[in-house]
């Protein structure tokens, strides 16, 4: 027995040495049926690889191209493939006509400007595909063709300019399609429509000036939508369908309004960024109908006021980031209806006073930010002034809460003010009883000094040609004045 068992060990012992010893040279494989080599020293795919290998790592190395030769011997067993970092300028076709098991594909960080028609064809099990940080100029209804399995595909930071219409129209079971980072200007309006499946899309830091009527109807599964860092000037009404979506990123775009009911299909939405864009009027019903939002950004743009209404309904709001702004004022029931709020940001605006009204609607909010606005320290302060007395905690940066006006009172801390230092509020600039007196006499000098100096060149005129007339010219001067 124990002879046997020796002999047993021997015997495996030698297979392993066999199998190791079949390594390529600059890779490893320690690990049973994996192969991982590094390196720039390696300019083509590592050979032999062992039998039965399963994954291959090959990555930060100078091999130019891939083809079919490269996976013999292996192709059948191979399930994760990552040739990534590499020179790769060329995949030939039929590289991957062999490897009909591979569930991950990664090609990422190459030097690849196109994909060859029908390269993944027989990738019948795909679930992952990774082509990001490659310089694909564009991609048609052939690159991706048969990949019916595929979940998740990246074609982030390449150079994307040309998206042609069915280019994904095999990917049925896509839940995550990654387009950010590339040249993008416009999009098919049929592209996502048979991804039913596809749970988040990534179409950010493109150039995308306008989106398609209906680009979006058919993502019945989509929570997540990136949009950021594009060159969006308006959002059409219908563009958002009903869908399950969770989180939308709008910001960085050149949007200048919301008009009512634009997202209104979103139900679901909790998380809307619309920061860094120039918009400047907000629709009262803008954001009707999003009852589970939690987060609303609008910091950053040129909003000089709202309208009362504009959070109407959204009683599951927590978050209002209104920074950076240009507003003068806010209606007293700016914030009604609203118990589920923590945080409002109103950091860097225009502000010279805040009603009562809508500080009481502050009851429920934990941190406020007030910081750097023009605060008046007239006696329309006074509802500030107290209520910041009471909640100073919630309040960040409360040392910086200080008036800007009166000059006497200017850097003074507005919590810090007593009754007598608040005088009335000041006058709206313009023109006093006394000026439009002054201005009116200074209209009718001019009107006056100009009737007389004209009475006075004409008969300045009349005389100096009076002597140079003959009788034979009377008549004449006479028709003239006439």
């Amino acid at each position: 027995m124990d002879r046997a068992v020796y002999l047993y060990l021997l015997y495996s012992l030698c297979a392993v040495s066999a199998v190791q010893g079949k390594c390529p040279v600059e890779c490893q494989c320690e690990q049973l049926n994996q192969v991982q080599c590094q390196g720039k020293t390696i300019t083509a795919f590592p050979k032999p690889i062992p039998p039965n290998t399963t994954y291959v790592y090959v990555a930060y190395t100078n091999i130019s191209s891939l083809n079919p030769s490269d996976f013999e011997g292996f192709a059948e067993t191979l399930r994760n493939l990552n040739v990534s970092h590499s020179g790769i300028t060329e995949v030939s076709n039929g590289t991957f006509d062999k490897t009909r098991g591979l569930i991950l594909l990664s090609l990422r960080e190459t030097r690849l400007t196109g994909l060859p028609p029908q390269l993944f064809k027989h990738l019948r099990h795909l679930v992952r595909l990774l082509l990001d940080g490659n310089e694909i100029t564009g991609v048609t209804r052939e690159s991706f063709r048969g990949l019916g399995q595929l979940k998740s595909l990246d074609l982030s930071r390449n150079a994307l300019a040309d998206i042609q219409a069915g280019s994904f129209d095999d990917l049925l079971k896509l839940e995550q399609l990654s387009l950010q980072g590339n040249r993008i200007k416009r999009l098919p309006a049929d592209l996502f429509s048979n991804l039913l499946k596809l749970k988040v899309l990534y179409l950010s830091r493109n150039e995308l000036s306008a989106l398609p009527a209906g680009i979006f109807d058919n993502l019945e599964a989509l929570t997540k939508l990136s949009l950021f860092s594009n060159r969006l000037e308006g959002l059409p009404f219908g563009l958002f369908g009903p869908m399950p979506l969770e989180e939308l990123w709008l910001y960085d775009n050149r949007l200048t309004s919301l008009e009512d009911d634009v997202f209104r299909g979103l139900t679901r939405l909790r998380l809307l960024v619309l920061s860094r864009n120039r918009i400047s009027d907000v629709s009262v019903g803008a954001f009707r109908g999003l009852a589970a939002l939690r987060e609303v950004s609008l910091h950053t743009n040129r909003l000089s006021g709202l309208q009362e209404g504009t959070f109407g309904g959204l009683t599951a709001l927590v978050n209002v980031s209104l920074k950076h702004n240009r507003l003068r004022s806010l209606p007293g029931k700016l914030l009604h209806g609203l118990p589920a709020l923590r945080l409002l940001n109103l950091h860097n605006n225009s502000l010279p006073s805040l009603s009562g009204e809508l500080l009481a609607s502050l009851e429920s909010a934990d941190r406020v930010a007030l910081a750097l606005n023009p605060w008046a320290c007239d006696r329309n302060i006074a509802p500030l002034r107290d209520w910041l007395r009471v909640h100073g905690s919630k309040v960040q940066n409360f040392s910086a809460i200080v008036c800007h006006s009166p000059p006497y009172l200017s850097g003074a801390r507005v919590a810090d003010l007593a009754d007598h230092n608040l005088r009335p509020a000041a006058r709206p600039r313009g023109l006093g009883d006394d000026t439009h007196l002054i201005a009116t006499a200074l209209v009718c000098t001019l009107v006056v000094a100009v009737l007389v100096g004209s009475i006075c060149w004409r008969r300045r005129k009349e005389t100096a040609f009076a002597p140079q007339l003959n009788p034979l010219d009377r008549d004449s001067e006479t028709l003239t004045r006439l």
